[in-house]
């Protein structure tokens, strides 16, 4: 019904609308506003994503190699974001930095940042201990290979696929976020559900157009995620139906020829 509402020329005291027309949509890509709104939302999203990527990737390896006692911790520390709500999140949040002069829009990425963490830990975790992470190390070792080399050749390629789920997973819902944006910063940084929100108190029509514009988005980052979900349950089901001593030889000789490439 958003849809169709969006594509109407006039419909209120009929059934059907009176007619179509795609002039909602065009003045909704001519306006500034919308652009800008949009790029405030990308720019947020993949700010806080890298942001989460440096920290997490480095920061997990290390526990699931050196500190495996600190993982169980780890995983019920990541799921406390999700026990706090938005709002009370921002009052404390108000109440610990307004009288620091920090700037709210710096506030607001730590707070995404730390609602991230639980989608990337557990993904990133989960795809080190599919691929058996300590024994490629023990093996690129034995071969000669440095850890920096193991990492960037062998195990980077094998989390990619994990790396990149939990990414779109992470941007998907940075994209649209609205309560902390919101509350803390408000019509000084206007993201997409702000300028929707907006646009609702003042046309209807431009309102499902920006709805109809958001949800086509986030079907194709769910297609994505689909896409990307069932390539990795293919690639462990191959690991499970494949023979341990052929898979372990053809790790061997991948890292033997990292290793030589890496010295010549």
């Amino acid at each position: 019904m958003t849809a169709v509402y969006a594509f109407s020329r006039e419909w209120g005291k009929t059934i059907l609308p009176k007619g179509w027309t795609v002039h909602w949509f065009q003045t909704l890509f001519q306006d500034p506003a919308f652009a800008q709104a949009v790029l405030r939302s990308l720019l947020l999203a993949l700010t806080v994503l890298v942001m989460v990527l440096m920290v997490m990737i480095p920061s997990v390896l290390v526990i699931i190699l050196h500190f495996p006692k600190l993982d169980a911790y780890m995983r019920g520390m990541s799921l406390m974001p999700y026990a706090i709500p938005g709002v009370i999140l921002v009052t404390a949040l108000l109440k610990t930095y307004a009288k620091l002069g920090l700037s709210m829009l710096i506030v607001l990425g730590g707070a995404l940042f730390i609602g991230a963490l639980p989608i990337m830990y557990l993904g990133i975790r989960n795809s080190l201990l599919a691929i058996n992470t300590k024994g490629l190390i023990e093996a690129g070792q034995t071969l000669g290979a440095s850890p920096f080399t193991i990492v960037k050749f062998v195990i980077l390629p094998n989390i990619r696929i994990g790396v990149v789920l939990s990414s779109v997973m992470i941007f998907s819902g940075l994209f649209g976020e609205y309560v902390l944006t919101n509350l803390l910063l408000g019509g000084r940084f206007e993201t997409l559900r702000i300028y929707m929100l907006r646009r609702m108190n003042e046309n209807g029509h431009l309102a499902s157009a920006v709805m109809v514009f958001y949800f086509m988005c986030i079907m194709l980052i769910g297609l994505l995620i689909n896409h990307l979900s069932h390539r990795q349950r293919q690639g462990m089901s191959f690991q499970k139906k494949g023979r341990p001593q052929a898979q372990e030889q053809s790790i061997s000789s991948t890292i033997k020829e990292e290793v030589v490439e890496w010295r010549i």
